[in-house]
């Protein structure tokens, strides 16, 4: 009998484990997870906390359409309803934050992006956009691994590959204005890049990022876990048949 709870105890201690590790849900809106704010102007940053978890936010705008060309930084700020960013051909940040609609995350005089750092390796699943008023909702994001303390200022949209970026996945959706949750398919990494949609189109993307789902690459989902479980249990109950 021993033997046969050896043989059991893994699949026990694994199911277990997939139970509780789940996912990490990241919220940026009022009430959400816990953040320390670095800098009040272009180019701060957001560190938010979530258990021993850390997760780090900068905003970027694209000005490859300046003579100096390449990212530069934006300003990023927490809202009610998530992040935003103003960048600064949209007035000062005082005058951009009082603003309904500059605060978003667009693609309309810059293109905005919003870039994330874990401090681990993620399987990112889902980020939730907000609106304020009706838009185009339409997103483009690049997942990759990159160093911890990258900068994008002077790269453009054709060297993030060589920053570990992977490649470009665009998600078209209706214009409205309320919440909208996107897959992000799974794919790894530790960083996640996002903007309106890239190469913008005739219609302008305005949102705000209210939430993001993240889990550890190496989780197995509990469905998974049970049936490892159920085999074990099978194993066990034709092992004690034979005895």
């Amino acid at each position: 009998m021993v033997n046969q709870f050896r043989l059991l105890l893994p699949a026990i201690l694994l199911a277990a484990h997939c139970q509780v590790a789940g996912a990490s849900t990241w919220d940026f809106g009022s009430g959400g997870n816990s953040y320390v704010r670095s800098g009040s102007s272009y180019g701060n940053s957001l560190t938010f906390k979530q258990g021993t978890g850390k997760l780090r936010v900068t905003a970027w705008s694209d000005t490859a359409d300046s003579p100096a060309g390449g990212f530069e930084a934006a300003f990023l700020g927490q809202f009610s309803t998530g992040l935003g960013v103003c960048n600064r051909d949209e007035q000062t940040v005082r005058r951009c934050i009082s603003s309904s609609i500059d605060h978003q995350v667009d693609n309309v005089s810059q293109h905005d992006l919003v870039l994330f750092v874990f401090d681990s390796p993620q399987a990112l699943q889902s980020i939730t956009i907000d609106p304020y008023g009706v838009w185009d909702r339409d997103v483009s994001f690049w997942v990759g691994t990159v160093s911890p303390a990258i900068s994008l200022a002077g790269s453009t949209f054709g060297t993030l590959a060589a920053l570990g970026f992977g490649n470009r996945v665009d998600l078209l959706n209706s214009a409205g204005e309320d919440p909208l949750t996107l897959s992000l398919g799974g794919l790894q990494g530790n960083a996640l890049l996002v903007g309106g949609l890239y190469p913008a189109d005739f219609s302008a993307d305005r949102s705000k990022i209210r939430s993001l789902v993240s889990t550890a690459p190496s989780v197995i989902p509990v469905p998974a876990a049970a049936w490892l479980l159920l085999s074990a249990l099978g194993s066990l109950v034709g092992l004690r048949r034979v005895a």
